[in-house]
């Protein structure tokens, strides 16, 4: 990797480019591709088999899918984050630090691994914050070894291949749970689940029942067998934590959830972690004596439970006394928490050994891969051949360029469209190198939040579009969407600055050399009149981030799996969608009077008006795990401006996660909240 010459300009293409270029610019950097198309490949088989697994387990005609499809998932999925936390949980004992073929485990708990990955800040950190054997082996499987799974999945049906008899007998014998994935759920299967008030080990815990208190419902509560009290996920979390913190205090190695990371740059921090720790455990400490050493040799299952008590086994009772370590003389406010703490909080609000509920994030995630389904990108045999490959390659070319945008606009929280998403997660599952190459680029590794409110979702899209648009001279997205807004509207302005702010002088260089599209078809304007825009209209200088073929419009969609409506029938979620529609008919009426000025935006309101089947984005209150919201409901979204850099003059507030009233050198410094953007001029 070399930094860039400032006078370098990007290539000229005269077809849309089939293969890789050696270099991407990055910043003021040259790197060669960080993720290419057999990867990319490998990826999309991976993602069709989830899907054909999906489809495979909604068609049964016997037990609970038989009767509700929904939620016959919804329980596949909670029995396959159960089978991934035995697998993650287990005793390997490998005699090689490579993930070899025998190491692979079944579809269903790679498919929970693969998400797991796609969250790469949380993952990160529960692998280093303990030494446990858990964590051990997250650190084992950080990279998933892509090409050797696909190798694994039949390229034709997209069905797993029977696994080799060491890889059978590993997994089992290390797990003591059988290898084939359990299709099939009905009211009489259970699950063990150890009691968090008196560590009983459960055996009759049903995984559905008629009063939705099973445990892949929403109401979860099982009355344990011994000590004969009711217990809920929420009471599970409590436990976890306190055991977490008694073994802390015993002298281990550990780091509560959300505390070892710096919140900007998403680099590890003990120091700092310990410092903020003891902030927010002075309450609990005068309480409980949390920050006291314990004997050798004490009981530490005593600690924990006196711990537990004094907090009630209560998540939000958890979050209370956390914030008042650092603000003693100010009563906790459940409606205005501090993102930090209502973070960790969150993470030891459900039964599992991940600090992020990993069955609403493979939920979530199952909407991206509709999308990608819906693409035709994961047919077999798509892009087998090289001269089919230039959707891959746009891809990739457009992954780099969004890292490029984010290297010089590292305030603003940057959302993808679907192809660029389908890169960057290909590298996310390259978790040390993902690492390795954002911090080099941007010095700071960006998270992939999962779960994330609409309203910020949709204005940072805008944002990113605009900013996109400013830098390299074409739209990023002309999928149908709403347009791009007027270059002289107020928005416009206010992204040029955001791009001036960052840019050096081959950024500049960069955007005149693309931006003369007005200037060469300013005399279509007659044919947008006609709600006609002609190829021969628009001059396309950089086919390598943009195609105007329709067939391939939309994969340049904006990825909206992340976003959370909470109930998609609230008057919130149906106010925030009627409010997206009526922006996008202003910009549509206004890329209309435009496109004299710039084809691209007639182009965009053309589409948007004829490509009927084409939904806005963020208008979809499916969207996400929407659609599973009866079932399962949601996880907490992301605070605005928590993880990295949503600083001020941009979108949300400190990007340390605090809020204006806080100052702790640990607890922030808050630099404010942010202009939203606005709408088309």
């Amino acid at each position: 990797m070399s930094r860039a010459e400032p006078s370098e300009l990007p290539p000229t293409y005269a077809d849309y480019p089939t293969e890789l270029p050696t270099q991407f610019s990055v910043g003021a950097y040259q790197s060669a591709p960080i993720v290419n198309v057999t990867e990319l490949q490998a990826h999309l088989r991976l993602l069709g088999a989830f899907h054909k697994l999906k489809e495979d387990v909604q068609a049964q005609d016997t037990g609970i899918a038989a009767t509700d499809k929904d939620l016959g998932w919804v329980v596949f999925v909670n029995r396959a984050v159960y089978r991934f936390f035995c697998w993650t949980a287990a005793t390997w004992n490998k005699p090689s630090p490579d993930l070899r073929e025998t190491y692979i485990p079944p579809l269903d708990v790679i498919m929970v691994w693969h998400t797991y990955l796609l969250n790469p800040r949380t993952f990160f950190e529960d692998s280093r914050r303990m030494a446990t054997q858990y964590c051990a082996n997250l650190v084992a499987i950080e990279e998933m070894p892509l090409t050797l799974i696909s190798s694994l999945i039949d390229a034709n049906t997209l069905e797993p291949l029977p696994p080799s008899e060491e890889q059978l007998e590993f997994f089992e014998y290390t797990t003591q749970i059988p290898y084939y994935t359990p299709i099939n759920t009905d009211y009489s299967d259970v699950l063990t689940l150890r009691c968090p008030f008196c560590a009983y080990t459960n055996q009759l815990v049903r995984w559905v029942a008629d009063n939705k208190k099973g445990f892949a419902q929403t109401k979860f509560s099982h009355v344990c067998e011994q000590c004969i009290k009711p217990f809920t996920k929420s009471n599970i979390g409590v436990r976890r934590f306190c055991e977490e913190v008694t073994r802390r205090r015993a002298g281990e190695r550990v780091f509560i959830s959300e505390t070892l990371l710096n919140p900007l740059t998403g680099i590890m921090e003990e120091a700092s972690s310990n410092e903020l720790m003891d902030k927010l455990f002075q309450w609990m400490d005068a309480m409980y004596q949390v920050l006291r050493p314990i004997p050798p040799g004490s009981d530490m299952n005593v600690g924990a439970t006196k711990i537990a008590r004094g907090l009630g086994y209560d998540h939000l009772k958890l979050s209370d006394a956390l914030h008042r370590g650092p603000r003693p003389g100010i009563a906790p406010d459940r409606n205005h928490q501090t993102p930090r703490i209502q973070r960790i909080s969150v993470a030891y609000s459900h039964a599992g050994l991940a600090s992020i509920d990993l069955v609403g994030a493979v939920l979530r995630q199952g909407f991206f891969i509709q999308k990608m389904v819906k693409l035709g990108w994961t047919q077999p045999g798509r892009f087998h051949l090289t001269s089919e490959s230039a959707p891959l390659v746009r891809s990739i070319a457009r992954y780099h360029a969004f890292l490029d945008l984010m290297s010089v606009n590292s305030t603003s929280f940057s959302v993808p469209t679907l192809d660029i998403d389908l890169a960057w997660h290909t590298h996310q599952l390259k978790s040390w190198h993902y690492r390795d190459d954002t911090y080099r680029f941007l010095k700071r590794i960006p998270n992939h939040d999962d779960s994330v409110e609409p309203l910020l979702l949709c204005k940072a899209y805008d944002i990113t579009a605009r900013a996109w648009k400013a830098r390299f001279g074409v739209p990023y997205s002309v999928c149908g969407c709403a347009p791009d807004a007027d270059s002289g509207s107020l928005l416009s302005r206010f992204t040029s600055k955001i791009i001036s702010l960052g840019s050096s002088s081959s950024v500049h260089k960069r955007g005149n050399s693309v931006t003369s599209i007005a200037s060469s078809s300013s005399n279509t304007s007659h044919k947008m009149e006609q709600s006609i825009i002609s190829p021969e209209a628009i001059v396309n200088s950089r086919p390598d981030l943009m195609s105007i073929e329709e067939d391939e419009a939309d994969a340049t969609h904006p990825s909206e799996h992340n976003q959370q409506f909470g109930d998609p029938n609230s008057e919130f979620a149906q106010g925030t969608m009627r409010m997206r529609e009526k922006q996008s008919a202003k910009c549509v009426a206004s890329a209309k009077k435009g496109a004299s000025r710039d084809p691209w935006r007639g182009l965009q309101a053309e589409r948007n008006e004829n490509r009927k089947e084409h939904k806005e984005a963020f208008t979809d209150s499916q969207a996400g795990s929407g659609v599973y919201y009866p079932y399962w409901g949601v996880s907490v979204a992301i605070p605005v401006g928590f993880y990295g850099g949503y600083a001020a003059g941009s979108v949300g507030g400190c990007g340390a996660g605090c809020e204006s009233s806080c100052k702790g050198p640990n607890m922030g410094g808050c630099r404010g909240g942010g202009d939203w953007g606005g709408s088309c001029g």
